[in-house]
Protein backbone atom coordinates (compact mmCIF):
# COMPACT_ATOMS: atom_id res chain seq x y z
CA UNK A 1 0.00 0.00 0.00
CA UNK A 2 1.30 3.11 -0.62
CA UNK A 3 1.72 6.13 2.07
CA UNK A 4 1.33 9.47 1.84
CA UNK A 5 3.63 11.82 2.92
CA UNK A 6 1.40 14.27 4.36
CA UNK A 7 -1.12 13.25 7.46
CA UNK A 8 -3.97 14.82 9.20
CA UNK A 9 -3.84 15.17 13.12
CA UNK A 10 -7.71 14.88 14.85
CA UNK A 11 -7.90 15.84 18.71
CA UNK A 12 -10.33 14.63 20.46
CA UNK A 13 -12.19 16.66 23.59
CA UNK A 14 -14.64 14.16 24.98
CA UNK A 15 -17.03 16.85 27.38
CA UNK A 16 -19.65 18.98 27.03
CA UNK A 17 -21.85 21.21 28.28
CA UNK A 18 -25.01 18.63 28.28
CA UNK A 19 -25.39 15.46 26.17
CA UNK A 20 -27.67 16.02 23.06
CA UNK A 21 -30.97 13.24 22.83
CA UNK A 22 -29.65 12.37 20.14
CA UNK A 23 -25.67 11.71 20.43
CA UNK A 24 -23.84 8.45 20.32
CA UNK A 25 -20.29 10.18 20.54
CA UNK A 26 -17.73 9.49 22.97
CA UNK A 27 -18.81 12.88 25.00
CA UNK A 28 -19.31 13.10 28.60
CA UNK A 29 -21.28 16.75 30.55
CA UNK A 30 -18.33 18.29 31.93
CA UNK A 31 -18.55 22.33 33.34
CA UNK A 32 -15.25 22.19 35.30
CA UNK A 33 -12.89 24.86 34.37
CA UNK A 34 -9.73 22.52 36.27
CA UNK A 35 -10.86 19.45 34.96
CA UNK A 36 -11.11 20.76 31.46
CA UNK A 37 -7.37 22.32 32.04
CA UNK A 38 -5.72 18.82 33.61
CA UNK A 39 -7.39 17.02 29.97
CA UNK A 40 -5.51 19.90 27.99
CA UNK A 41 -2.09 18.81 29.74
CA UNK A 42 -2.80 15.39 29.03
CA UNK A 43 -2.94 15.87 25.44
CA UNK A 44 0.04 18.11 25.40
CA UNK A 45 1.81 14.63 27.11
CA UNK A 46 0.46 12.68 25.01
CA UNK A 47 1.29 15.27 21.56
CA UNK A 48 4.94 14.72 22.59
CA UNK A 49 4.94 10.72 23.13
CA UNK A 50 3.15 10.62 19.59
CA UNK A 51 5.79 12.99 18.18
CA UNK A 52 8.59 10.35 18.96
CA UNK A 53 6.50 7.31 16.81
CA UNK A 54 6.22 9.77 13.82
CA UNK A 55 8.83 13.03 14.06
CA UNK A 56 9.06 13.42 10.23
CA UNK A 57 5.47 13.61 8.91
CA UNK A 58 4.27 16.79 7.75
CA UNK A 59 0.43 17.76 9.09
CA UNK A 60 -1.14 19.55 7.03
CA UNK A 61 -4.63 19.50 8.40
CA UNK A 62 -5.85 19.10 12.11
CA UNK A 63 -9.13 18.99 13.51
CA UNK A 64 -10.33 19.28 16.76
CA UNK A 65 -13.55 17.70 17.51
CA UNK A 66 -15.62 16.29 20.43
CA UNK A 67 -17.32 16.70 22.98
CA UNK A 68 -17.45 20.47 22.52
CA UNK A 69 -13.66 21.52 22.18
CA UNK A 70 -14.81 25.21 22.37
CA UNK A 71 -15.56 24.54 25.87
CA UNK A 72 -12.39 24.58 26.83
CA UNK A 73 -10.92 27.90 28.09
CA UNK A 74 -9.14 29.93 25.29
CA UNK A 75 -5.53 29.75 26.58
CA UNK A 76 -5.52 26.24 27.04
CA UNK A 77 -6.79 25.53 23.65
CA UNK A 78 -3.77 27.67 22.02
CA UNK A 79 -1.24 25.70 24.74
CA UNK A 80 -2.50 22.51 22.80
CA UNK A 81 -1.81 23.72 19.28
CA UNK A 82 1.31 25.56 20.17
CA UNK A 83 2.45 22.24 21.65
CA UNK A 84 1.79 20.59 18.49
CA UNK A 85 3.74 22.92 15.69
CA UNK A 86 6.60 22.80 18.63
CA UNK A 87 6.62 19.16 18.13
CA UNK A 88 5.29 17.88 14.73
CA UNK A 89 6.09 19.43 11.37
CA UNK A 90 3.07 21.43 10.46
CA UNK A 91 3.16 22.86 6.99
CA UNK A 92 2.72 27.30 6.48
CA UNK A 93 -0.91 26.46 5.15
CA UNK A 94 -1.90 23.74 7.45
CA UNK A 95 -5.98 23.80 8.10
CA UNK A 96 -7.27 23.60 11.74
CA UNK A 97 -10.20 23.27 12.50
CA UNK A 98 -12.37 23.48 15.96
CA UNK A 99 -15.66 22.14 16.58
CA UNK A 100 -17.83 25.16 18.62
CA UNK A 101 -21.14 25.49 20.12
CA UNK A 102 -22.99 28.19 19.58
CA UNK A 103 -23.27 28.69 23.59
CA UNK A 104 -19.63 28.82 24.25
CA UNK A 105 -18.15 30.91 21.72
CA UNK A 106 -16.88 34.33 23.11
CA UNK A 107 -15.02 37.15 21.84
CA UNK A 108 -11.80 36.28 24.18
CA UNK A 109 -12.35 32.25 23.21
CA UNK A 110 -12.40 33.73 19.44
CA UNK A 111 -9.10 35.46 19.79
CA UNK A 112 -7.65 32.74 20.92
CA UNK A 113 -7.95 30.55 18.63
CA UNK A 114 -6.86 33.14 15.82
CA UNK A 115 -3.98 33.71 17.74
CA UNK A 116 -2.43 30.16 18.39
CA UNK A 117 -3.23 29.60 14.33
CA UNK A 118 -6.41 28.09 14.29
CA UNK A 119 -8.05 28.92 10.48
CA UNK A 120 -11.02 27.20 10.26
CA UNK A 121 -14.58 26.74 12.55
CA UNK A 122 -16.80 24.62 12.51
CA UNK A 123 -20.29 25.85 14.48
CA UNK A 124 -22.80 23.02 15.42
CA UNK A 125 -25.98 24.82 14.68
CA UNK A 126 -27.80 21.80 13.82
CA UNK A 127 -31.55 24.23 13.13
CA UNK A 128 -32.75 27.68 13.13
CA UNK A 129 -35.64 27.05 14.98
CA UNK A 130 -35.81 26.82 18.94
CA UNK A 131 -38.39 24.25 18.39
CA UNK A 132 -36.49 21.76 17.47
CA UNK A 133 -33.24 23.03 19.29
CA UNK A 134 -35.29 22.36 22.65
CA UNK A 135 -36.34 18.93 21.36
CA UNK A 136 -32.85 17.84 20.25
CA UNK A 137 -31.26 18.74 23.89
CA UNK A 138 -29.20 21.80 22.62
CA UNK A 139 -27.77 23.79 24.88
CA UNK A 140 -28.16 27.49 22.30
CA UNK A 141 -30.86 28.55 20.76
CA UNK A 142 -31.18 30.37 16.99
CA UNK A 143 -30.52 33.91 18.18
CA UNK A 144 -26.83 32.24 19.64
CA UNK A 145 -26.51 30.18 16.09
CA UNK A 146 -26.90 33.51 14.26
CA UNK A 147 -24.70 35.43 17.08
CA UNK A 148 -21.97 32.77 16.99
CA UNK A 149 -21.35 32.63 13.00
CA UNK A 150 -21.61 36.43 13.08
CA UNK A 151 -18.81 36.73 15.76
CA UNK A 152 -16.57 34.16 14.28
CA UNK A 153 -16.52 36.50 11.05
CA UNK A 154 -16.27 39.81 12.63
CA UNK A 155 -13.27 38.10 15.01
CA UNK A 156 -11.53 36.98 11.35
CA UNK A 157 -12.72 33.80 10.58
CA UNK A 158 -13.05 33.51 6.92
CA UNK A 159 -13.30 29.06 6.63
CA UNK A 160 -16.85 28.96 8.79
CA UNK A 161 -18.25 25.59 8.68
CA UNK A 162 -21.83 25.17 10.30
CA UNK A 163 -23.62 21.46 11.08
CA UNK A 164 -27.26 21.21 9.96
CA UNK A 165 -29.50 18.76 10.80
CA UNK A 166 -32.44 17.03 9.28
CA UNK A 167 -35.04 14.17 9.32
CA UNK A 168 -35.96 15.02 12.92
CA UNK A 169 -38.40 13.66 14.12
CA UNK A 170 -41.93 16.71 13.98
CA UNK A 171 -39.43 18.40 11.57
CA UNK A 172 -41.43 19.91 9.03
CA UNK A 173 -40.23 20.62 4.93
CA UNK A 174 -41.31 25.08 6.17
CA UNK A 175 -39.15 24.29 9.13
CA UNK A 176 -36.49 22.73 6.61
CA UNK A 177 -36.38 25.19 4.33
CA UNK A 178 -36.19 28.26 6.81
CA UNK A 179 -33.32 26.99 8.61
CA UNK A 180 -31.49 26.67 5.20
CA UNK A 181 -32.76 29.70 3.85
CA UNK A 182 -31.20 31.45 7.05
CA UNK A 183 -27.94 29.04 6.59
CA UNK A 184 -27.64 30.69 2.66
CA UNK A 185 -28.07 34.31 4.28
CA UNK A 186 -25.62 33.97 6.69
CA UNK A 187 -23.19 32.94 3.88
CA UNK A 188 -20.54 29.90 5.46
CA UNK A 189 -18.00 29.25 3.82
CA UNK A 190 -19.17 25.22 4.68
CA UNK A 191 -22.20 23.36 5.29
CA UNK A 192 -22.63 20.14 6.41
CA UNK A 193 -25.79 18.24 6.01
CA UNK A 194 -26.58 15.50 8.31
CA UNK A 195 -30.06 13.48 8.60
CA UNK A 196 -30.44 12.34 12.14
CA UNK A 197 -29.54 8.55 12.84
CA UNK A 198 -31.39 6.85 15.86
CA UNK A 199 -28.51 5.02 17.84
CA UNK A 200 -29.29 2.60 20.44
CA UNK A 201 -28.26 3.62 24.01
CA UNK A 202 -29.32 7.64 22.79
CA UNK A 203 -32.35 9.10 24.61
CA UNK A 204 -33.97 9.51 21.12
CA UNK A 205 -33.69 5.30 20.95
CA UNK A 206 -35.94 4.90 23.63
CA UNK A 207 -38.12 8.26 23.14
CA UNK A 208 -38.78 6.26 19.62
CA UNK A 209 -38.85 2.41 20.06
CA UNK A 210 -39.49 1.72 23.48
CA UNK A 211 -41.88 4.40 24.67
CA UNK A 212 -43.16 5.27 21.26
CA UNK A 213 -43.41 8.91 22.09
CA UNK A 214 -42.49 10.43 18.68
CA UNK A 215 -42.20 8.48 15.19
CA UNK A 216 -39.35 7.99 13.03
CA UNK A 217 -39.03 10.63 10.27
CA UNK A 218 -40.19 8.72 7.39
CA UNK A 219 -37.66 8.04 4.42
CA UNK A 220 -39.17 9.72 1.84
CA UNK A 221 -39.56 12.66 3.71
CA UNK A 222 -35.87 12.60 5.09
CA UNK A 223 -34.83 12.09 1.41
CA UNK A 224 -36.68 14.78 0.17
CA UNK A 225 -35.53 17.46 2.88
CA UNK A 226 -32.03 15.95 1.48
CA UNK A 227 -32.61 16.60 -2.20
CA UNK A 228 -34.43 20.26 -1.36
CA UNK A 229 -31.14 21.41 0.59
CA UNK A 230 -29.43 20.09 -2.47
CA UNK A 231 -31.32 22.09 -4.80
CA UNK A 232 -30.86 25.17 -2.31
CA UNK A 233 -27.01 25.01 -1.61
CA UNK A 234 -26.73 24.70 -6.00
CA UNK A 235 -28.59 27.54 -6.86
CA UNK A 236 -26.33 29.53 -3.85
CA UNK A 237 -22.94 28.43 -5.65
CA UNK A 238 -22.25 25.72 -3.29
CA UNK A 239 -20.28 22.89 -4.31
CA UNK A 240 -21.97 19.65 -3.33
CA UNK A 241 -18.36 17.97 -3.13
CA UNK A 242 -19.04 15.04 -0.71
CA UNK A 243 -22.30 13.38 0.17
CA UNK A 244 -23.19 15.39 3.86
CA UNK A 245 -20.56 18.53 2.52
CA UNK A 246 -21.02 21.56 0.52
CA UNK A 247 -18.71 24.21 0.01
CA UNK A 248 -18.41 27.42 -1.72
CA UNK A 249 -15.22 27.13 -4.12
CA UNK A 250 -11.76 26.80 -2.48
CA UNK A 251 -13.55 25.92 0.83
CA UNK A 252 -14.08 22.01 0.87
CA UNK A 253 -12.55 20.15 3.93
CA UNK A 254 -8.69 19.10 3.96
CA UNK A 255 -9.06 17.34 6.79
CA UNK A 256 -12.30 15.30 6.06
CA UNK A 257 -11.32 14.63 2.36
CA UNK A 258 -8.48 12.87 3.87
CA UNK A 259 -11.24 10.11 5.53
CA UNK A 260 -12.31 9.90 2.09
CA UNK A 261 -9.70 9.17 0.01
CA UNK A 262 -7.66 6.80 2.46
CA UNK A 263 -5.23 9.45 3.42
CA UNK A 264 -3.37 8.83 6.46
CA UNK A 265 -4.25 10.60 9.34
CA UNK A 266 -3.97 10.27 13.56
CA UNK A 267 -5.77 10.41 16.70
CA UNK A 268 -5.10 11.89 19.82
CA UNK A 269 -7.42 12.17 22.88
CA UNK A 270 -9.86 8.90 24.18
CA UNK A 271 -11.19 6.66 21.59
CA UNK A 272 -9.16 9.12 18.74
CA UNK A 273 -8.81 6.91 15.99
CA UNK A 274 -5.42 6.29 13.43
CA UNK A 275 -5.00 4.98 10.19
CA UNK A 276 -1.03 5.05 10.00
CA UNK A 277 0.98 3.21 6.56
CA UNK A 278 -1.76 0.52 6.25
CA UNK A 279 -2.01 0.16 10.06
CA UNK A 280 -5.37 1.29 11.80
CA UNK A 281 -5.21 1.36 15.98
CA UNK A 282 -7.50 3.32 18.37
CA UNK A 283 -6.83 5.08 21.53
CA UNK A 284 -8.53 3.58 24.27
CA UNK A 285 -11.77 5.38 25.32
CA UNK A 286 -12.10 5.18 29.34
CA UNK A 287 -10.85 8.52 30.59
CA UNK A 288 -9.09 6.93 33.56
CA UNK A 289 -7.43 4.78 31.35
CA UNK A 290 -6.21 7.06 28.79
CA UNK A 291 -4.69 9.04 31.70
CA UNK A 292 -2.87 6.55 33.18
CA UNK A 293 -1.27 5.36 29.80
CA UNK A 294 -0.51 9.15 29.46
CA UNK A 295 0.63 9.40 32.97
CA UNK A 296 3.33 6.71 32.46
CA UNK A 297 4.47 8.17 29.12
CA UNK A 298 2.86 5.53 26.58
CA UNK A 299 0.95 5.67 23.82
CA UNK A 300 -2.54 5.35 24.85
CA UNK A 301 -3.54 1.92 23.11
CA UNK A 302 -4.45 -1.11 24.21
CA UNK A 303 -3.63 -4.44 22.57
CA UNK A 304 -7.14 -4.88 21.42
CA UNK A 305 -7.61 -1.73 20.24
CA UNK A 306 -5.10 -2.57 17.41
CA UNK A 307 -7.29 -3.47 14.48
CA UNK A 308 -6.11 -5.89 11.90
CA UNK A 309 -8.15 -5.90 8.46
CA UNK A 310 -7.35 -8.07 4.95
CA UNK A 311 -5.90 -6.60 1.87
CA UNK A 312 -9.58 -7.16 0.59
CA UNK A 313 -11.31 -5.26 3.55
CA UNK A 314 -8.99 -2.39 3.39
CA UNK A 315 -10.11 -2.29 -0.26
CA UNK A 316 -13.38 -2.08 0.79
CA UNK A 317 -13.32 0.46 2.87
CA UNK A 318 -11.13 2.51 -0.17
CA UNK A 319 -14.20 1.91 -2.28
CA UNK A 320 -17.17 2.55 0.82
CA UNK A 321 -15.18 6.03 1.28
CA UNK A 322 -14.25 6.81 -1.92
CA UNK A 323 -18.01 6.86 -3.18
CA UNK A 324 -18.98 9.39 -0.36
CA UNK A 325 -17.15 11.99 -2.73
CA UNK A 326 -19.38 13.25 -5.69
CA UNK A 327 -16.50 13.16 -8.09
CA UNK A 328 -16.06 9.43 -6.50
CA UNK A 329 -12.70 7.99 -6.76
CA UNK A 330 -10.04 7.05 -9.78
CA UNK A 331 -9.76 3.63 -10.46
CA UNK A 332 -6.07 3.94 -10.99
CA UNK A 333 -5.04 5.20 -8.17
CA UNK A 334 -6.79 2.11 -6.75
CA UNK A 335 -4.47 -0.20 -8.39
CA UNK A 336 -1.33 2.17 -7.33
CA UNK A 337 -2.60 1.69 -3.78
CA UNK A 338 -2.92 -2.02 -3.85
CA UNK A 339 -1.48 -3.53 -6.90
CA UNK A 340 -4.67 -4.95 -8.02
CA UNK A 341 -6.76 -3.99 -11.05
CA UNK A 342 -10.36 -3.06 -9.99
CA UNK A 343 -11.99 -5.14 -11.84
CA UNK A 344 -9.96 -8.03 -11.12
CA UNK A 345 -11.73 -7.15 -7.29
CA UNK A 346 -14.88 -6.38 -8.37
CA UNK A 347 -16.20 -7.73 -11.47
CA UNK A 348 -17.33 -5.32 -14.48
CA UNK A 349 -21.06 -6.71 -13.82
CA UNK A 350 -21.36 -4.71 -10.67
CA UNK A 351 -21.80 -1.56 -13.18
CA UNK A 352 -24.82 -3.36 -14.76
CA UNK A 353 -26.54 -4.90 -11.38
CA UNK A 354 -26.71 -0.89 -10.29
CA UNK A 355 -27.23 1.06 -13.61
CA UNK A 356 -28.31 4.33 -12.98
CA UNK A 357 -27.53 4.44 -9.41
CA UNK A 358 -23.48 4.50 -10.06
CA UNK A 359 -21.47 4.70 -13.49
CA UNK A 360 -17.73 5.31 -15.01
CA UNK A 361 -16.76 8.54 -15.38
CA UNK A 362 -13.70 8.99 -17.32
CA UNK A 363 -11.19 6.42 -14.81
CA UNK A 364 -13.63 7.33 -12.25
CA UNK A 365 -16.42 5.22 -10.28
CA UNK A 366 -18.87 7.26 -9.07
CA UNK A 367 -22.46 7.86 -7.68
CA UNK A 368 -24.93 9.48 -9.75
CA UNK A 369 -27.68 12.06 -8.33
CA UNK A 370 -30.14 9.00 -8.15
CA UNK A 371 -27.25 6.99 -6.49
CA UNK A 372 -26.72 9.41 -3.54
CA UNK A 373 -30.23 8.91 -2.39
CA UNK A 374 -29.16 4.82 -1.75
CA UNK A 375 -25.49 5.50 -1.11
CA UNK A 376 -25.17 2.90 1.36
CA UNK A 377 -27.23 0.41 -0.39
CA UNK A 378 -24.33 0.64 -3.35
CA UNK A 379 -21.83 0.74 -1.12
CA UNK A 380 -22.24 -1.87 1.00
CA UNK A 381 -21.87 -3.89 -2.20
CA UNK A 382 -17.88 -3.44 -2.38
CA UNK A 383 -17.13 -4.07 1.38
Amino acid sequence: MTITSNIGLYVHVPFCIRKCRYCSFLSFPCNEEKLLTEYSNALIREIRTRYEEWPYRIIDSIYIGGGTPSLMPGNDMAKVVNEIKENFVVSDDCEITIEANPATLTDEKLRAYLDCGINRISIGVQAFDNTILHFLGRAHDKNDAINAIRMSKKAGFDNVNIDLMFGIPGQTMKMWRDSLRQSLFLRPEHISLYSLQIEEGTPFYDMIYVDKMVSETPENMDRAMYNEALMMMDDAGYHHYEISNAALPGFESRHNMKYWSYQDYLGLGPGASSFIGGHRFKNCEKVSEYLKYIKAGMPPVKPENVEEYSVREEMGIYVFTGLRKTEGFNINDFEKTFMKDFFDVYDYSILEKFKGFIEMDGMNLKLTRKGLDVSNKVMAEFV
